[in-house]
């Protein structure tokens, strides 16, 4: 193997060289992060039958409510295969894991004829290929456009907190103090105060909404752009049309969910309306927005820096070589952050049960 590839460990500074080249993701030979499968059978006579990969291990309440209730395989940390497996073997309701490292398609779904119910405790379902489960018979529950969904707040405060990181250079900062750099790289971390901010927001829907009333007490001016909603709120101007809204806003958030109007909508042609020197925030799904794009006018600076959470086809498991976890990588106006935003215990707490209770609901109208 050529010198380029590989690194010799004769000392401790070879040992601490390949330590660092590791760590900032220049080894594609990362080592796998071992997980234990841990499969659990509670059968009951005279009930559907349930798989539960969705994450339980943490909420033991709500574990051992889905055990007295439900005639139910619960999987902690399945692979794709031994979902497949788990499945065929006579499942008739699924609650599936909402991030899975797998696209839920023909090829974990083919020749599951029991199986009728496919229920994600997510408002995104972008890892379902609904037209198969469609063409299949196989009814989706997911919490988008519930009631219920209001209740959550963790997406909403998550998206609040990345836009305080990104104008306050918080992760890069912390970052640089790690490595003992203080105040004498000031210059690298210098942001804005709130109040001289303009917040442009895509989509009022809970999250948007609420992002706009916690932003309300710290930013000047707040723009919403929504053609579906009458906003109500005093202290949010609604704009007509998205471009006004851009030409005007500091800041611009995408809160909108992922479907065929949205997906790619924001292109080259949004950034162009944008202010010189904007921030731009995505939490929704990366499919909305033109990679290309976005990394091209951080290049350029026209976006002056940018927070996303989500990025294109999650359901890859080697991320490595994305285009946009290379340049954040490479970057320090990027930050990216893994899909956290919904990752609390109180608001997956609240998913399991309430998409259960859908399921339950679902089973009743039959």
């Amino acid at each position: 193997m050529s010198d380029e590839k590989s690194i010799n460990i004769d000392t401790k500074f070879d040992l601490k060289l390949a330590e660092i080249l590791i760590k900032e993701g220049y080894s594609k030979n990362k080592p796998k992060i071992l997980e234990k499968i841990e499969i659990e059978v509670h059968a009951k006579k005279g009930l559907p039958k349930i798989l539960l990969t969705c994450p339980l291990h943490f909420l033991p309440e709500v574990k051992k409510q889905v055990i007295q209730d439900w005639n139910c395989v619960i999987a902690s940390a399945p692979n794709k295969e031994k979902v497949i497996e788990l499945l065929n073997d006579g499942v008739e309701i699924w609650v599936c894991n909402p991030s899975p490292m797998y696209m839920i398609d023909e090829s974990v779904l083919k020749g599951l004829t029991k199986l009728k119910i496919l229920a994600t405790p997510s408002t995104g379902s972008n890892h379902i290929d609904k037209e198969y489960c469609k063409k299949n018979g196989i009814k989706i529950l997911a919490l988008k456009d519930t009631e219920f969904v209001k209740n959550i707040y963790a997406s909403s405060e998550y998206t609040f907190a990345l836009m305080l990181s990104l104008i306050r250079n918080i992760p890069f900062s912390a970052e640089s103090a790690r490595r003992g750099f203080w105040r004498d790289v000031e210059d690298q971390f210098r942001g804005h105060e709130f109040n001289m901010l303009s917040l442009g927001i895509i989509g009022y829907g809970r999250i948007g909404s609420n992002l706009a009333r916690y932003s309300h007490s710290m930013i000047s001016k707040i723009y919403a752009y929504d053609p579906y909603v009458s906003i109500k709120d005093t202290y949010v101007m609604q704009e007509d049309d998205y471009k006004s809204l851009l030409a005007k806003s500091d800041i611009i958030a995408i809160c909108v969910h992922l479907d065929d109007k949205t997906n790619g909508m924001i292109d080259e042609s949004w950034f162009q309306l944008m202010k010189q020197g904007v921030y731009f925030l995505n939490t929704s799904r990366g499919e909305i927005i033109d990679e290309h794009a976005l990394i091209a006018n951080l290049k350029s600076g026209k976006i002056k820096s940018a927070a996303l959470d989500v990025i294109s086809n999650e359901q890859n498991p080697d991320k490595i070589d994305h285009l946009i976890v290379q340049y954040a990588r490479n970057n320090n106006n990027l930050i990216l952050t893994p899909h956290i935003a919904g990752l609390t215990y109180e608001s997956e707490a609240k998913a399991a049960k309430f998409i259960l209770n859908m399921v339950k609901e679902s089973l009743a109208e039959k």
